[in-house]
């Protein structure tokens, strides 16, 4: 192999490593991934950059864990280890956790983030270990905690608000989402999950009892009204997001329209909502038809029952 065609390899192999994008491939994308950077490595290590060998080295430990490589897994991180050393690399000591806990050793795993729990990113690991099936609490706690370490870190805010979302906390999920939204103000996905955890609010806290009372039937408008400015801010950046076009259907058929038009016909605000959503449903419907190539009412009426 040529000079040239070595670094290609390389460099590909570096901007996959980068981007994470392996953790999406197709399984005969990972194999031929997995195959092509353990043909590389042990041809060309020794002549690699040092910092460009640690990050190659990491890339063919979590391939050959998602391989079911186990062994060249645990091969690649003596490497790491012997090259680089434990004590004060955090990257090493990640890797060795996450290789305990692919190999189901989850003591070993959290006795090796525990040994210096302040450090960021061994924290996040040890609040994976928080996680219990049957109960959240402790979770959401340390998933807190880490967030007063590391604002900043979408994902976990993220985690966060499905966490709070599972137990119809849809408030503090929806704050979860928003301070995504701080970072990430284009995420179209974002403000499409904000809109719908509003809409869960409503559903959660309002029925057809509970909105005898003027002052409940306008608390819940401005729910509603929430959800449906999150939808249309999602498509506004993104035209094409048929989830948010469905959300906005959605609220402009439903049926505590009827309710407010019994109760409330003569209020202004409730006026300018109805009359909004009668312009709303035409138009996302016929998005949702577009979007999802439905042919005819009776399709739309069948994909419709899958979410209602």
């Amino acid at each position: 192999m040529s000079e040239t065609s070595i670094n290609l390899v390389k460099d590909k192999l570096l901007s996959i490593a980068a981007s994470g994008i392996y953790v999406n491939f197709q399984p005969d994308v990972l194999q031929n991934t997995y195959n092509e950077i353990t043909l590389f490595l042990s041809v060309n290590a020794e002549s690699i950059d040092t910092i460009e060998l640690f990050n190659l080295y990491e890339l063919q430990f979590y391939i050959s864990l998602m391989t079911n490589h186990d062994v060249e897994a645990k091969t690649c991180l003596d490497r790491l280890v012997d090259q680089f050393g434990s004590e004060k690399s955090q990257r090493v000591k990640l890797l060795q956790s996450i290789y305990f806990e692919a190999i189901g050793d989850d003591e070993a795993a959290m006795k090796m983030l525990g040994q210096n729990a302040d450090e960021l990113k061994l924290s996040r690991r040890l609040v994976t270990f928080s996680r219990k099936p049957d109960n959240n609490e402790d979770y959401i706690a340390s998933l807190n905690y880490y967030l007063d370490l590391q604002p900043s870190d979408a994902i976990t805010w993220a985690e966060l608000a499905n966490e709070y979302k599972k137990i119809g906390h849809y408030e503090k999920a929806i704050h979860c989402l928003q301070e995504i939204l701080l970072q990430e103000p284009s995420a179209y996905n974002v403000f499409y999950k904000v809109g719908l955890f509003y809409y869960y609010k409503f559903l959660q806290e309002f029925s057809n009892k509970t909105l005898d009372k003027k002052d409940r039937q306008l608390e819940a408008i401005s729910i509603l009204n929430n959800a449906k400015n999150n939808f249309l801010r999602s498509i506004e950046i993104c035209d094409s997001y048929s989830s948010s076009w469905l959300g906005i259907y959605l609220i402009a058929k439903s049926d505590f329209n009827q309710t407010l038009s019994n109760k409330l016909a003569d209020n202004k605000q409730v006026k300018t909502y109805l009359k909004e959503n009668l312009k709303l449903e035409v138009i996302s419907k016929q998005n949702v038809i577009k979007l999802n190539e439905l042919n005819g009412e009776e399709e739309f009426t069948k994909f419709l029952n899958k979410y209602t």
